[in-house]
C-alpha cells in the first residue's frame, strides 16, 4: 500500500502499532479489574485467587518473549501479528465459557503467548515496528504508538464497566474475543512491514540510509543525527549497559505492580468514596498519554537518560500522596497525576532504550531476552506483597516507602549508564535490504 506523495510509510506502521496497543487493552490488568466482582460472584472465588490470573498470564508472556523477539527480527511482525491476534481472540472467546478458577488460570496462561496487552517491557509486536522505521524521529513515533495503550486503558475500562452490567462478563469477553482479530488481522496482514529497507525506503523517509556509527550519542535516543549502532544479541549481552537497564526496569516493574495492586483497597479502607477513586484513577491514563507525547518530543532534543530519570523521580514523588494518612480526595488525584507523569517518563525510556543504545536490527531479540526478567518481577510482586501484608510482615506504609526507593533507584541508574561500544566496527548487515518476511 502506498501513501500520498510526501507522506512516509513509517507513519502507517505507527498507526497500526497504535491500534494494536488500543484494541488489545482488554488484556491488561487494569481493564481486568472491571471483571473481578462479577467473576467472583459467579465462580465463588476469593480476590486472592483471581489475582493469580494476571500473574500466570505474565509468566507465559515472559516465557514467550524470547521466541517472539527472535521471530520479529527474522521474519518481521506482519504474519506473526496476524497469528497472535487470532490466538488472543480465541483465548478471550474461550474465557466466556470458563466454569472454574482452574479454567481461568489455564486460559489466562495461554493468552500470554499472544504477546499483546503485556506490561513491563513485553510490547514486542507493537514496540519494535515503529522503532525499526525511525531513527531521527524515533521518540515521537514510538510515543504516538504507545499512546494507544493509554487510550485503550481509559476507553475499555469505561466500556467494560457498561458491558459487564448490560450483557454480563462472559458475553463481554466473547465480544472482545471477536473484536481483536477482526481489527488486527487485516491491519497487520495488509499494512504492517518489517523494515523501511524491505520496501525500498530508508528510516524517517530520508533519501540516504543512516550512518552506521561506532557508537550512538551518549544517553540519546539517536535523534540528533541519523546515525545508529547495531549490536547483535550476543554483543549486547556482554555490555554492562544492558544489565543496568534490566535492573532499572525490573525495580520499576516490581514497584509498579505492587502499588497498582494495593492502592485502590488502601484508599477504600481510608474511607475515600469509590466513585471518586474511579474518577481519579481514570485521570491516570490521560496524563500518561499527554506526557508520553511531551517526552516523545523532548527525547529528540535531550538525553534519554534525563527523561528516564525524571520518570523515576515523579514516580517516587507520587508515593508521598499515599503516605498521607486519611487523605482527602485531592491527595488521591495528586497521586494519580504525578504517577501518570512518572509512567510516561519511564515508559519512554522503556520503549526507546534498546534501539537507542543497541540499534534497530536485533532489538526484538534483545527485548525478548530482557522481557522475561521484567515481566517476572511484575508477576510475582502482587502475590508476594499480598502475602507479606496478610501475615503482617509488612505494612502499607513500608510498601509505599519501599516502592518510592525502588522508583528513585530505577531512574538514577540512567545517570550512571555509559553508552556501550562495539568491540569492532560493524559491517552493514546484508539481510536489511532483503524482502524476507516483508
Amino acid at each position: 500500500m502506498r501513501l500520498p506523495r510526501g507522506i512516509f510509510y513509517g507513519w502507517m506502521i505507527v498507526a497500526v502499532s497504535f491500534m494494536g496497543n488500543w484494541i488489545t487493552a482488554p488484556l491488561n490488568p487494569v481493564v481486568f479489574s472491571m471483571f473481578i466482582v462479577p467473576i467472583r460472584n459467579d465462580l465463588q472465588v476469593t480476590l486472592g485467587a483471581l489475582a493469580w490470573c494476571i500473574t500466570v498470564r505474565q509468566i507465559s508472556a515472559g516465557i514467550s518473549a524470547p521466541m517472539l523477539g527472535h521471530l520479529v527480527d527474522r521474519y518481521g511482525p506482519r504474519w506473526l501479528g496476524v497469528a497472535c491476534a487470532g490466538w488472543a481472540g480465541l483465548c478471550l472467546c474461550a474465557l466466556s465459557f470458563a466454569s472454574s478458577i482452574e479454567w481461568m488460570y489455564a486460559l489466562f496462561f495461554l493468552s500470554g503467548f499472544s504477546g499483546f496487552g503485556v506490561f513491563g517491557g513485553g510490547q514486542i509486536l507493537t514496540g519494535v515496528p515503529p522503532a525499526n522505521w525511525f531513527v531521527v524521529k524515533r521518540g515521537r513515533a514510538v510515543s504516538y504508538a504507545s499512546m494507544g495503550g493509554g487510550l485503550g486503558t481509559a476507553s475499555w475500562v469505561i466500556i467494560s464497566s457498561y458491558l459487564v452490567t448490560a450483557i454480563g462478563w462472559r458475553e463481554a469477553w466473547f465480544l472482545y474475543g471477536l473484536m481483536i482479530p477482526a481489527v488486527l488481522v487485516p491491519a497487520y496482514a495488509f499494512l504492517m512491514r518489517r523494515h523501511p529497507e524491505d520496501v525500498g525506503l530508508h528510516p524517517d523517509g530520508a533519501a540516504t540510509p543512516p550512518v552506521h556509527a561506532a557508537a550512538p550519542r551518549p544517553g540519546s535516543a539517536g535523534a540528533h543525527e541519523a546515525a545508529e549502532t547495531n549490536f547483535t544479541l550476543r554483543q549486547a549481552m556482554r555490555t554492562p549497559a544492558l544489565w543496568l537497564l534490566v535492573l532499572a526496569f525490573t525495580f520499576h516493574t516490581f514497584a509498579t505492580n505492587s502499588i497498582l495492586f494495593l492502592r485502590v483497597p488502601y484508599w477504600t479502607d481510608l474511607g475515600v468514596s469509590p466513585a471518586w477513586i474511579a474518577v481519579a484513577v481514570a485521570t491516570d491514563p490521560f496524563v500518561v498519554m499527554l506526557f508520553t507525547l511531551v517526552f516523545g518530543y523532548l527525547v529528540e532534543r535531550y538525553p534519554l537518560a534525563l527523561i528516564s530519570f525524571s520518570g523515576g523521580i515523579f514516580r517516587a514523588l507520587s508515593m508521598g500522596a499515599l503516605l498521607v494518612t486519611a487523605p482527602p480526595v485531592a491527595w488521591v488525584f495528586a497521586h494519580n497525576m504525578t504517577w501518570g507523569v512518572g509512567s510516561a517518563g519511564m515508559g519512554t525510556g522503556q520503549n526507546l532504550a534498546i534501539p537507542a543504545y543497541f540499534g534497530r536490527l536485533a532489538q526484538g531479540a534483545i527485548r525478548g531476552l530482557t522481557a522475561p526478567i521484567m515481566i517476572g518481577a511484575g508477576a510475582i510482586s502482587p502475590p508476594l506483597i499480598g502475602y507479606l501484608l496478610d501475615h503482617q510482615l509488612l505494612t502499607n506504609r513500608m510498601v509505599f516507602i519501599g516502592a518510592a526507593v525502588l522508583m528513585f533507584v530505577a531512574g538514577s541508574i540512567f545517570l550512571v549508564l555509559r553508552t556501550p561500544t562495539l568491540p569492532e566496527a560493524p559491517s552493514r548487515p546484508s539481510h536489511v535490504s532483503g524482502v524476507r518476511g516483508a
